[in-house]
């Protein structure tokens, strides 16, 4: 019989003289149990939220930008997502332009990105097209 074994059979299996160190030995280990199950639960929460985050921010846009090197133009775009398509994992592709703008509110303006997007492309791509819960996409 292995040391850790008959320990633990020792304890737990005291005799009635000792039935203290039984109970003792009993609300320990339902200690540990309880520990450990509130360790895997809040662990499972954890890694839960983490990929629903992820999935949330990184669900916003595509997971490749091309860009040309020069001007952030890509001319004959359509032979070039023709292409694409071809390989294996691409899913879909959207054309955008990005540019930075000025918002102007009442009491101050602000730089901000634009991203201008082509919408029936862009529901394939990123998804934040479809997860619109205020307004209207074709208003814009």
């Amino acid at each position: 019989m292995r040391f850790e074994l008959f320990v633990a059979l020792r304890y737990l299996k005291a005799k009635r003289q000792q039935a203290v160190i039984s109970v003792i030995t009993v609300i320990s280990v339902l200690g540990v149990m309880a520990g450990v199950a509130a360790l895997v639960v809040a662990l499972a929460i954890n890694t839960g939220f983490r990929e629903e985050l992820q999935n949330r921010l990184l669900g916003a846009m595509a997971n490749i930008n091309l860009l040309h090197p020069a001007d952030n133009t890509i001319e004959n775009y359509d032979e070039l997502a023709a292409r694409l398509a071809r390989l294996p994992h691409v899913v879909a592709d959207a054309p955008a332009v990005y540019e930075e703008v000025l918002i102007r509110g009442k009491q101050r303006g602000q730089g901000v990105m634009l991203k201008g997007v082509v919408r029936p492309r862009e529901g394939g791509v990123g998804g934040l097209v479809n997860r619109l819960t205020d307004g209207r996409f074709g208003v814009l």
